[in-house]
């Protein structure tokens, strides 16, 4: 008898996903919690089940092989739609219940986390938001992953965030940049970017999608801006833009990690922005706490006070 996705062990196929995603058996089992030995088993029963070799030694490690990788390839659906499955199960006995985990940059954490909180308690008290933090670059993956269930991401028209396979995008919000700097810089109130081009500044590193569209947008103004530090912290940034080392291009959001600074904000003729959006797993049907999470994040960001454009 041939085997059916209902045959294949579970265990065995997120041992197997993690094997493709971290290369090595010792970091598939750090990242799984098990040993070398337990993932080994895990893989050996997938293979059995298969009937046929998923992996092979390779100098003192092992490889997917052919069959391993087409699997892999198809592991990570598979075990969304046994996530989708259980929830589901789950939801049609307790309704909008349960943990929903939400992937989240430093200024949703600091800005928005609180009120989708409270908004949520009071629309739905049978559901808890549990916010991680990651890294802006790295929330679609990890949506894709199912490490959460939700994440926050921001798309810059310059450094659009990743587009990957399994995830979709939802625009919730824009949000226009202005530029900060020390009350003594004796910038105007309205200004070209250009304007800003012989000035020190405080960038985000290049490798961020940030820094590429920071940096984009004052080539496209005329200029390459003249680093005095590379920060990828925004509390920190608004902390030296408020010692006088430097300008930034920040959004009210990101204004608001420190509103205690005393800051110069002149607002830009030219139309520099982001776009707060939601990624979500492609996998349906969503179970209705996630849904409820989704809705809640959607009214919370297109209504928020903190993420109001510039005039």
């Amino acid at each position: 008898m041939d085997p059916s996705p209902r045959d294949l062990p579970w265990s065995g196929l997120r041992a197997l996903a993690a094997l493709a995603e971290h290369r090595t058996m010792t970091a598939a089992a750090a990242a799984l919690g098990y040993t070398t030995g337990a993932v080994s088993q895990q893989l050996a029963a997938l293979a059995r089940a298969v009937g046929a070799d998923l992996v092979r030694q390779h100098g003192r490690g092992v490889v997917l092989t052919e069959a391993g990788l087409a699997l892999a390839g198809r592991a990570e659906a598979l075990l969304a739609a046994q996530r989708d499955a259980v929830a589901a199960a789950r939801a049609a006995t307790h309704g909008a219940a349960g943990t929903v985990r939400l992937g989240t940059f430093a200024t949703v954490a600091a800005g928005l986390l609180p009120r989708l909180v409270t908004a949520l308690s009071a629309s739905h008290p049978g559901v808890v938001l549990a916010g991680y933090e990651l890294t802006v670059d790295d929330v679609a993956a990890a949506v894709r992953r199912g490490d959460v269930d939700l994440g926050l991401g921001l798309d810059y028209p310059g450094a659009p965030i990743p587009r990957i396979p399994g995830t979709t995008l939802r625009p919730l919000r824009a949000e226009r940049f202005a530029l900060l700097s020390a009350p003594s810089s004796g910038l105007p109130d309205l200004m070209d970017l250009a304007d800003a081009a012989d000035v020190p500044w405080i960038l985000p590193p290049m490798p961020t999608h940030y820094g590429a569209a920071v940096r984009g947008a004052c080539r496209t103004a005329g200029f390459e801006p003249r680093p005095a530090h590379e920060v990828n912290d925004t509390s920190t940034t608004l902390a030296l833009v408020a010692q006088g080392l430097g300008v930034a291009l920040a959004t009210p959001l990101m204004r608001g990690i420190r509103p205690g600074d005393d800051l110069r904000t002149s607002a830009l003729r030219d139309v520099v922005e982001r776009e707060i959006v939601l990624l979500e797993p492609m996998s349906a049907p969503r179970r209705p706490a996630v849904a409820a999470v989704a809705e809640v994040i959607e009214q919370v960001v297109s209504t928020a006070e903190a993420t109001r454009s510039p005039v």
